[in-house]
């Protein structure tokens, strides 16, 4: 039993199980900002867009995983032959999803987002070779465009208001992610410099891009909450995202200490944005 639990929680944080539940959160506090009632289909439909392209990362660069993630090396070696036709499976899967909820636009959506993270590995990772840091613009993409997931989906009539409260969320998003995926680049710094990637840790150093994350992080956080607030294109409740600062200053900690765990930690962040909002809502009852 004990070694059945230690493989399921291997696969939850190596698996990039935590990152696409981080996509769905998005998602959720996307619908719940603009005050949309969300069902379990795009849920679904966006954890599966977003496993397969992972899990094809994965697999294509796990020769230089070994590098620098040798315990996620290990973990994926476990069942790398089947890594393949775990990828096809869950595109099937999404395909199946989406021919069953029937809707054409959010099927068009979907469907650009995997075709293109799975190019992301074979052609848009290595323009990081011409562009710096250009990989986590790319992947900050994604995330930011499932923001507007539940609008497609259920071709919403936005205001005004509703429109530039959107963008906000988008913002907040597309920034917080690039900054977590520079905090992934530290990591990879061996892998990334043989494959002549221009990162921010390969650029600067891993301390001084720890103290850059911490600053930057901690002021894009506080300045957009605060200023959406006033504003009110966001409601007040937003401001428990505020609780991302200390998480974001502990996973940094852990990371200039050396703790793999950090890493794990701050690439779980959106996760920790959801466990947020419903934790909201179950004391706001």
């Amino acid at each position: 039993m004990k070694k059945l639990f230690n493989l399921i929680w291997k696969e939850f944080i190596y698996g990039g199980h935590s990152q696409c539940l981080g996509a769905v959160g998005i998602v959720y506090i996307s619908s719940f900002l603009l005050d949309i009632k969300v069902d379990s289909g795009i849920l679904l439909a966006t954890y599966l867009i977003f496993y397969p392209i992972y899990i094809n990362d994965r697999f294509k660069w796990i020769q230089l995983d070994r590098l620098t993630n040798p315990e996620r090396t290990k973990h994926f070696e476990t069942y790398l032959s089947l890594m393949p036709k775990l990828i096809l499976l869950s595109i099937l899967f999404l395909l199946i999803l989406l021919i069953y909820i029937g809707n054409f636009k959010f099927s068009i959506f979907a469907l650009l987002l995997l075709i293109f993270g799975l190019l992301y590995p074979l052609y848009f990772k290595n323009l990081t070779k011409q562009i710096i840091a250009f990989k986590d613009f790319y992947v900050a993409m994604f995330f930011t465009a499932i923001a507007a997931a539940s609008v497609i989906y259920y071709s919403y009539p936005l205001s005004t208001l509703m429109t530039v409260s959107l963008v906000g969320l988008m913002l907040l998003v597309f920034l917080k992610t690039v900054l977590m995926q520079i905090l992934l680049d530290c990591k990879d710094i061996e892998s990334d410099k043989s494959l002549g990637l221009l990162t921010i840790p390969l650029l600067i150093g891993k301390e001084k891009t720890l103290s850059f994350l911490k600053i930057s992080n901690a002021s894009i956080t506080t300045l957009i909450l605060l200023i959406a607030v006033f504003f009110r294109l966001f409601p007040i409740w937003m401001l428990i995202l505020l609780f991302t600062i200390p998480f974001n200053f502990y996973s940094y900690n852990l990371t200039q200490k050396g703790n793999y765990f950090g890493y794990l930690l701050g690439s779980g962040e959106f996760l920790f944005w959801l466990i947020l909002v419903l934790f909201f809502k179950i004391i706001a009852l």
